[in-house]
């Protein structure tokens, strides 16, 4: 009979091993078991003294997060307990309210025209609340507050000049997790205790943003997922096997039926076109603050002197009107080298440039009458290095920056110059809520002038 060498007994035949066998294999059973144990002891006692053992589950809007003791957080054990899900930390409650007319007219407005519409309590009882958050909430933890971003309201801004100020810390951002969804109750209950903000801006203004941000900028990705499909069912027929490859050349008044169509049909959206009432449920969940585009400086000042004196951080703008323009035409100049090898399937290297070149100047970032320096011989030698500075140079020697202001209206009204009445009214109609929620004019004076100016020749938007 062979030995199966385990259980110290012959296969077939009940047979007891010897003495001495049965005492060897005993001791190596106890020595497994002791280093075993030793292993264990040691990894407790170095976790321990590396203050790690068990880690301090601490519950936010937005996550379960192993976060160590923030310096800027008071710990309150009778505030949250790691077997209570359903408590929230000491967020910091209403650090952004403000006693000023303009902010308090404009909370007055929002829940009146909630109310008369009957808007209150009602969106958070769907799935679709918090799926909508989740791609627009952005907890800064271990900071306390929340910022609801809506798309082509300074939101790249905005996040740029936060995480700048936080540089040191983590946060959750921007999207949230499937905690959202999956304990939206948890999250609205915890909701009344974070300090929360967001950004509105006038909504035609901000279509226009849309259009000259992602399809007449150089922009191949939203070319391809937008410009393609507005080709096609806008422009149609008349379009041509170029424009349907790339999508590159959609009009301003083809973008803004496509907008009205989305909107109808609530087929093929986009959320940087989405109502804005749509991206934070402003009446179902109390902002502390609501800042505008329209006093952009003075909000966003709002929100730095709070940083600086809730963090005390320090955080300035020497000059903020110049910076954010310097940041804005980086970034825009990054994605022109960036997007460099897909535009030019599409458009000749000088067409991209001219587009980059426009689109500053419809944003007021240069002067209309400082023509693009660049010869057209040399383009594809020119490095991305060289042109943020020769943009540079030319944003810092702007002196009359009411004229800039003056420009972006003037292109403002030229845009919308060319739409016909019955889709001014059209687009005013499916965005109503925005307009009243956020006490916007309906029939701004900029809209009256441009009704009234008939189409003629394009200075902004005659790149095609």
């Amino acid at each position: 009979m062979k030995s199966d060498g385990v259980l110290g007994w012959t296969l077939g035949k009940h047979r007891p091993v010897s003495t001495a066998r049965r005492t060897i294999m005993s001791k190596r059973v106890y020595k497994t078991i002791f280093w075993s144990i030793l292993v264990s002891l040691l990894a407790i006692c170095w976790i321990s003294s590396s203050g790690n053992l068990g880690f301090n589950y601490q519950y936010y809007v937005g996550s379960w997060s192993p976060l160590q003791q923030s310096p800027y957080q008071e710990r309150d054990s009778n505030n949250y307990r790691m077997d209570d899900p359903s408590r929230c930390p000491m967020l910091r409650h209403n650090i952004f309210q403000s006693t000023n007319p303009i902010q308090l007219h404009r909370q007055a407005i929002l829940v009146h025209k909630c109310k008369t519409n009957r808007l209150s309590k009602s969106a958070s009882n769907g799935s679709s609340f918090t799926q909508k958050l989740n791609n627009n909430i952005a907890l800064y933890d271990p900071m306390g507050f929340l910022y609801c971003r809506i798309q082509k309201v300074g939101s790249t801004f905005l996040q740029k000049t936060i995480r700048n100020v936080f540089a040191d810390l983590k946060f959750i951002a921007p999207r949230g997790n499937a905690m959202l969804t999956n304990r939206s109750k948890d999250f609205i209950d915890c909701l009344s205790k974070t300090s929360k903000f967001m950004f509105v801006r006038e909504p035609y203004g901000r279509a226009l943003s849309g259009y000259v941000d992602k399809l007449f900028a150089p922009n191949p990705f939203y070319w391809r997922s937008a410009g393609r499909f507005i080709i096609k069912t806008i422009r149609g027929l008349k379009a041509s096997p170029l424009s349907l490859k790339c999508g590159h050349d959609v009009t301003f008044p083809e973008f803004m039926k496509y907008v009205i169509h989305a909107q109808k049909t609530l087929t093929h959206r986009d959320r940087h076109f989405y109502p804005m009432y749509e991206h934070c449920f402003p009446c179902d969940i109390k902002y502390d603050f609501i800042g505008k585009m329209e006093t952009f400086r003075n909000d966003v000042s709002h929100i730095l002197d709070v940083f600086n004196s809730t963090y005390s951080v320090g955080m300035t703008f020497e000059n903020f009107e110049k910076e954010s323009d310097l940041q804005i035409a980086s970034s825009h100049i990054n994605r022109l080298f960036s997007f460099k090898g897909q535009t030019l399937q599409c458009e000749p290297l000088r067409r991209s440039f001219q587009r980059v070149w426009r689109d500053l100047q419809i944003r007021g970032v240069l002067p209309i009458d400082t023509k693009m320096p660049f010869i057209l011989e040399k383009m594809n030698t020119i490095n991305q290095t060289h042109v943020t500075d020769v943009v540079t140079r030319i944003i810092q020697n702007v002196r009359n920056r009411t004229k800039l202001k003056e420009q972006r209206l003037e292109a403002k009204i030229e845009a919308f110059s060319q739409l016909p009445a019955d889709i001014i009214k059209e687009y005013r109609e499916l965005y109503r809520l925005d307009f009243e929620l956020f006490d916007y004019p309906t029939l701004p004076d900029f809209l009256k002038i441009a009704i009234s100016t008939p189409p003629k020749h394009l200075k902004y938007f005659d790149i095609f």
